[in-house]
């Protein structure tokens, strides 16, 4: 194969799609790349956090009062970037020459796919370690639409604008089962016959609704897509890398190394990033228009919910 046909920048930019086509828990998720944080120290970074003003009201002929003017303090939540997911492997003089046809496919891809697996697996720790809701004595085989109603009242309760966020729910494979059976899922309520087709059950309630086998079989997640956030961050080049580059897009950022050992004849391919995920900070806005001041409060577990359809030993109740 002609090897060198690909600029760095150009495997990098293909391996980004590879990684933003293969994401599930991934694609419903607020994406953060170095352009919308600030660095630490000890693996770390900061996402900002907008302020809140509060507007203030005057007369409508007011001459002779002095226009308020606020100060904007922006607040910032801590991103854990400890985890560096690498992907390497050495392609030999044989296997460049006689085996490797097509690099995307053979070489590219199943490494691009070993991140992914290693991002799914960050978001899929931050929802495990949210605690279920019990819904059990709420959720009915015959009207198992009914839990996103109650998913809807819950995110309201903490101040989430669901009219107008972009809803998500990762839905347990027994749940789809019953959504299934029910009709639930047909295309005359869903609006897309091709969902199931493109890993989407299609939209409930406000929702949009994906399988997710990394999450308990009999548990559905409800958020606003920018419930949960996932941050990349690619290592710096090399000084001594000849054939390097970091790549954002997608609001991704991955970062693709390419060298060859003559010591033991063999063309290395890396591809790697850090990746931090957790609960977005959800804040709600008191103002007081009387002092003019604006105070954001944050809301205990941001806007995202997680329901069991079956009892919990020592659950929390809906």
């Amino acid at each position: 194969m002609t090897f060198n046909t690909y600029t760095a920048d150009e495997i990098g930019l293909v391996a980004v799609k590879l990684a933003d086509a293969g994401l599930v828990l991934g694609q419903n998720v607020a994406r953060h790349t170095d352009n919308d944080f600030a660095s630490g120290a000890a693996g770390k970074a900061y996402l900002k956090v907008p302020g809140a003003l509060t507007a203030r009201a005057r007369s409508l002929r007011d001459k002779m009062t002095a226009v308020v003017f606020d100060e904007i303090a922006e607040d910032r939540v801590s991103v854990d970037l400890s985890t560096h997911l690498v992907s390497a492997v050495k392609i030999g003089d044989a296997e460049l020459s006689l085996d490797v046809r097509d690099f995307s496919a053979q070489v590219l891809k199943p490494q691009v796919e070993a991140v992914v697996d290693g991002i799914e697996t960050a978001i899929a720790d931050v929802i495990a370690d949210i605690e279920a809701t019990d819904v059990s004595e709420d959720y009915d085989d015959e009207t198992p639409t009914k839990i996103f109603t109650l998913g809807r009242r819950a995110l309201r309760n903490r101040g989430v604008d669901v009219a107008n966020d972009d809803l998500v729910a990762y839905v347990g494979g027994n749940v789809v089962d019953v959504l299934l059976d029910s009709g639930a899922l047909d295309f005359s309520k869903t609006g897309d016959a091709d969902a199931l087709r493109k890993g989407s059950l299609g939209r409930i309630a406000g929702f949009q609704c994906v399988e997710s086998g990394r999450i308990g079989a009999d548990e559905v997640v409800f958020a606003t897509k920018s419930g949960i956030f996932l941050a990349t961050k690619a290592p710096a080049i090399p000084e001594g890398a000849n054939f390097g580059a970091v790549v954002t897009a997608e609001g991704l950022t991955l970062r693709y190394l390419r060298d060859y050992s003559a010591d033991y004849l063999v063309d290395r391919s890396v591809v790697s990033t850090f990746v931090g995920a957790g609960i977005a900070p959800l804040y709600d806005i008191v103002r007081d228009y009387d002092t003019g001041e604006a105070t954001a409060e944050p809301v205990e577990g941001g806007a995202v919910v997680k329901f069991s359809t079956v009892a919990l030993e020592g659950g929390t109740d809906a």
